[in-house]
């Protein structure tokens, strides 16, 4: 990046630990069963690795064909795992005090905090910095897959898209950013592209009931997706609530990528911030949600 000036100086952007997870899973919806099939973990203090944490665990369904050839798990290597409630309280207290990092961090913070949702307990309340959005801040033009980009960045290690290699390897890259944003003498962590005071997800909550759950609107937006249909949206931002029609693209972990008609472009859309959702079988405003752009109030429309 740039100068050394500040090189020979103690590092503040390592004085907290960081826990950097990645997680193997079925496939890519957590909110509709796809579920974690290995775990890994690798703690930095002080900026060295200090502990790991590998484990394979029973998802208590198939692999999806997809996901397991970009793993390589199989469905036979997961019979008789512990399931991932058995091995929680040995795989959370690693990330206590810590700054939690993924590469991608909301698809792995999604399936974290959607599995805690369901087995009764507290969403983490942990910082998180994503590498992928520290990356994708630098004048780079990418691509940012993780093994590509360690690769530009001259670091070396395995990459075999397996939950602990993935964990050390996004490790890899954020000491390396960070010991450049330290020699720039930007030292506060909280200003690191990436940085987020927490990562966690409105589940359920007000605006929500039989007709309009999680699981449902979910399952809707995929129905739209296999069927090649628009959806009309009552979607909660920062200022409010709005209508709007949107033609979805894909979902992955907790986003809806979908092209929104009221504003005439592609948006990223949180699934728990959509608090109703219809497939449109006609024109624009027939799905009974509401006129499209509809607002109470008007909201930023940020997703």
């Amino acid at each position: 990046m740039a100068s050394d000036l500040f090189s020979g100086l103690p590092n503040p952007l390592l004085t907290k630990p960081f826990a950097v997870i990645d997680f193997e899973t079925t496939g890519l919806y957590p909110a509709v069963g796809d579920e974690i099939v290995e775990i890994g973990l690798a703690r930095i203090e002080n900026g060295e690795f200090t502990k790991e944490f590998s484990e394979l665990v029973d998802p208590g369904r198939e692999m999806d064909p997809a996901a397991a050839q970009v793993s390589g798990i199989s469905s036979e290597m997961l019979a008789g795992k512990p399931r991932f409630e058995d091995v929680a309280d040995r795989f959370l207290p690693l990330l206590d005090d810590a700054i939690i990092v993924a590469h991608n961090a909301e698809f792995d913070m999604a399936f974290l905090q959607y599995k805690l949702e369901k087995m009764g307990r507290t969403q983490l309340g942990n910082p998180v910095l994503d590498t992928l959005e520290l990356a994708r801040a630098q004048d780079d033009p990418g691509p940012f897959t993780l093994g590509i980009l360690a690769n530009r960045l001259g670091i070396e290690g395995p990459h075999a898209h397996r939950a602990l290699d993935d964990a050390l390897m996004a490790g890899r890259v954020l000491l390396k950013y960070l010991e450049e944003y330290h020699k720039r003498g930007q030292d506060d962590i909280t200003r690191i592209p990436g940085y987020r005071t927490s990562y966690q997800f409105s589940i359920g909550g007000p605006g929500r009931g039989e007709d309009n759950s999680f699981q449902t609107v979910v399952e809707s937006i995929r129905h739209a997706l296999a069927a090649h249909a628009d959806l009309e949206i009552a979607y909660r931002g920062s200022g409010g609530q709005t209508r709007r029609r949107v033609t979805p693209k894909d979902i992955r972990g907790m986003n809806m990528r979908a092209f929104c008609h009221l504003r005439k472009e592609d948006r990223d859309f949180r699934l728990d911030r959509i608090v109703e959702c219809a497939e449109v079988t006609a024109g624009p405003g027939n799905s009974g949600i509401g006129p499209v752009g509809e607002s109470l109030p008007r909201s930023r429309e940020d997703s």
